[in-house]
């Protein structure tokens, strides 16, 4: 059967990058909307890309904006890592699309509720939308059959020494969504390292005269100037590695353990931490945390999928 999703995103070109993975894999894949929060850019400007990437890529799925702010912090875009317009020097073309007349947590409301199978919710930004969902309409969790979220680290962040970005942006909604009691797969920092392309795939795709290749090439060479490439070969691509681990569950390996966020307004903000001592081992009660990948193969994966997708949308 195909899993029923909600993308809850930030776009961002790992973002876009995700989204491309998913809809390159709608056999296995049922992608029941888009619900876009701030982070990587303005919440403007990821509403607008997302509107924009699915008309580029020939999809009538549905976009709801959701909130403009952390739940109880300043805002912070991550422009140095994504650009002006979150998508790097890529422009994407324009679109007459416009959002569901739904914010984003009524669309996940509503979604959720009306749906006859459970859905996962797979956020890859801030987890605000996510946070307020839960407070607000806590009964929608009956008919969630888990989170496979992108954020956090359990060694060693990236905003700060210990803070993951997404995490960091809006630690209380992190907090709420991780004791929520839903239940959850994180993709941290440990394993999103190794998620990702080298710079001669990237090389590759640039000089294809296809659509997606293309895009993926133009907004991935700009992804390789932040300083979180290594030694300039190798980009992770964070946010896809959410969307593989429900197409490839078998590339990953995970130890369960508690995940705490840390609230402060110390240096330690956003910092998730878990209990990763090996003697001690949880069960399948607490949060699923990803510690490591086959590289190789997530790489081929998602290779495949642009070009899969690059045959059909010319």
């Amino acid at each position: 059967m195909k899993k029923n999703i909600i993308i809850d995103c930030d776009p961002g070109i790992d973002d876009a990058v995700a989204i491309t993975l998913a809809i390159a894999n709608e056999d296995k894949l049922n992608i029941l909307g888009i619900t876009t929060v701030t982070g990587n850019q303005s919440i403007e400007k990821v509403t607008n890309n997302a509107l924009k990437l699915v008309s580029f890529l020939n999809r009538d799925i549905k976009v709801a904006k959701g909130v403009d702010m952390p739940l109880i912090r300043e805002k912070h875009v991550a422009e140095g890592v994504h650009g002006t317009t979150g998508m790097g020097n890529y422009a994407l073309p324009e679109t007459n699309s416009t959002v569901v007349k739904e914010n984003a947590v009524e669309f996940l409301k509503n979604t959720i509720l009306n749906s006859k199978d459970k859905i996962t919710l797979v956020p890859i930004g801030p987890l605000t939308n996510i946070a307020l969902l839960f407070k607000v309409y806590p009964e929608v969790k009956e008919n969630i059959d888990e989170i496979v979220l992108m954020g956090g680290a359990i060694n060693g962040g990236n905003i700060t020494s210990t803070g993951e970005f997404n995490i960091w942006a809006d630690p209380e909604a992190a907090q709420i969504v991780f004791k929520s009691g839903v239940k959850i797969v994180m993709n941290g920092l440990d394993v999103t390292h190794s998620t990702g392309l080298y710079m001669n795939d990237v090389q590759e795709l640039l000089k294809s005269d296809k659509k997606v290749s293309n895009m993926c090439g133009q907004i991935l060479e700009f992804y390789f100037r932040g300083d979180h490439v290594k030694e300039h070969t190798f980009t992770p691509i964070h946010d896809a590695s959410a969307i593989m681990y429900l197409i490839h569950e078998e590339l990953y390996n995970y130890r369960y353990m508690p995940v705490n966020v840390d609230l402060s307004e110390s240096f330690n903000r956003g910092m998730t931490v878990g209990d990763n001592r090996e003697w001690i081992k949880y069960d399948e009660t607490y949060p699923k945390v990803l510690m490591g990948v086959d590289t190789e193969k997530f790489r081929q994966y998602l290779l495949e999928s642009i070009y899969k997708l690059d045959e059909e949308i010319k």
